[in-house]
């Protein structure tokens, strides 16, 4: 740019007071162009800021590649002293990779967390409480009740929201209705009494073809049976499994699904094991005429040919309702990052409409109630999921949750090899549950 200065003529020497006058004026036009020029010049100079993002964005897929090509690049546009720089983990490296950066004194500014990651990070005061962050009111009024839970830490010493939500998903019915229709079924079952009722009608033991596939013991897998049938895993506090995890409706539960097992209308991915086949391997190939699954398993099925005809429909109602489990993951912003301002900034960002419906197309579904109808009419087959996650439950909001679920898997495993009785199980794992969720470790 040519400074405007030199555009300067004088075409008449001033004289006496004027000259003077004119002197001043033109010296303070003189020293203001220089400044503005000289700011230009800064400006053309300063090295922008750069975050530093991490997160588990599957590479197979479209779903990195539209995080950083659509959404980053449209942050930037209208952020133009940011730059967002994106690496990828895998999901087992990521939380041990982030606690021990944060250890060095050296975190990214930003990661994509998995939710039941939120309150260790916030017990470990590695994360901020961003709930004072100026837009994020906005966001929590937006948000669906399940989602947001995963972003508030109630215990501790400063509960708070310590994350901002950024997709969401759950899982539902998938049933083969070939199959069904094989069997005289007309469709999906719309109660748990007849999903286990289907299950024996649909079971062949003579083609290795299941009525039921539960894809393991964990509480993810787990949790839409029991809550359906009115169970669940601890109190509203998340400080104890007395009389929940224990009670007579989660042991009706986990019996109906015990017995289903030993009837053999239930694969071999409920015991686990190194010959175990998951649903989302057997259903394609009919090994499984119905198992539950999250939005993710119809892109994969996209690749599978030929790949039978298939319906999605809402976890069948029992006396607790028709109720799966939340998922997804939350942006946290490190409380040792180098850039807190401009990462509070690119966190809300992905909470907008753009970045939550650009990425809604890839099957992270948006935690936002205004959004729902956006992404169903993008992406049909989301509108089962967005259905039940009006629904769906958040697991444990605590730091103790990874050594309950481990706790809860182990005693399931006992009770599933005859070991242990479903009631004696089950009041150990509430009496381990109690001590995971008031840190205690064994």
């Amino acid at each position: 740019m040519q400074p405007a200065k030199s555009r300067l003529r004088t075409r008449i020497k001033p004289a006496g007071r004027f000259a003077v006058a004119a002197a001043v004026v033109l010296a303070g036009s003189v020293a203001g162009i220089t400044g503005i020029a000289a700011s230009s010049a800064s400006a053309k100079t300063a090295k922008p800021i750069t975050l530093q993002f991490w997160s588990t964005y599957d590479l197979k897929d479209k779903e990195e590649s539209t995080f950083v090509n659509v959404v980053i690049k449209k942050f930037e546009q209208e952020n133009p002293g940011i730059k967002v720089d994106a690496s990828v983990y895998l999901y087992a490296d990521l939380l041990p990779k982030f606690l021990a950066a944060s250890a060095a004194g050296d975190p990214p500014d930003l990661m994509r967390s998995d939710i039941q990651w939120v309150p260790q990070l916030a017990s470990e005061g590695v994360i901020k409480n961003v709930g004072s962050v100026p837009g994020f009111s906005a966001i929590e009024a937006a948000t669906l009740p399940g989602p947001l839970a995963t972003t508030r830490v109630a215990t501790g010493e400063a509960p708070g929201y310590y994350a901002f939500p950024d997709d969401t998903n759950t899982q539902a019915l998938f049933w083969n209705k070939a199959l069904f229709a094989a069997a005289g079924i007309s469709g999906p079952p719309k109660t748990l009494s007849q999903m286990y009722a289907d299950a024996a009608t649909l079971t062949n033991a003579s083609k290795q073809q299941y009525g039921l596939g539960v894809d393991g013991t964990d509480m993810w897998n787990m949790a839409p049976y029991i809550w359906s049938a009115g169970g669940g895993f601890t109190n509203a506090k998340y400080n104890s499994a007395t009389g929940v995890m224990n009670s007579s409706k989660t042991v009706g539960a986990v019996t109906s699904l015990v017995n289903l097992l030993k009837a053999g209308d239930i694969g071999s991915d409920f015991e686990g094991g190194a010959s175990a086949v998951s649903g989302e391997e057997g259903f394609p190939k009919g090994e499984y005429a119905m198992y539950i699954d999250g939005p993710w398993a119809v892109d994969t099925y996209k690749a599978d040919n030929p790949m039978p005809a298939y319906g999605i429909a809402p976890f069948p109602k029992g006396p607790g309702g028709s109720v799966s489990t939340v998922g997804g993951e939350d942006i946290v912003v490190a409380s040792g990052g180098h850039h807190i301002t401009a990462a509070e900034k690119f966190a809300e960002f992905l909470d907008s409409p753009f970045a939550q419906e650009a990425m809604a197309a890839q099957g992270d579904m948006s935690t936002e109630t205004s959004d729902a109808a956006a992404e169903v009419k993008t992406t049909p087959y989301l509108k089962v999921f967005a259905q039940q996650l009006e629904t769906a439950k958040v697991r444990a909001v605590s730091a103790g949750y990874s050594q309950m679920d481990s706790d809860w898997s182990t005693e399931m495993g006992a009770i599933l090899a005859g070991k242990v009785t479903v009631s004696a199980g089950l009041n150990t794992a509430a009496a381990q549950a109690n001590g995971a969720l008031r840190g205690i470790t064994p």
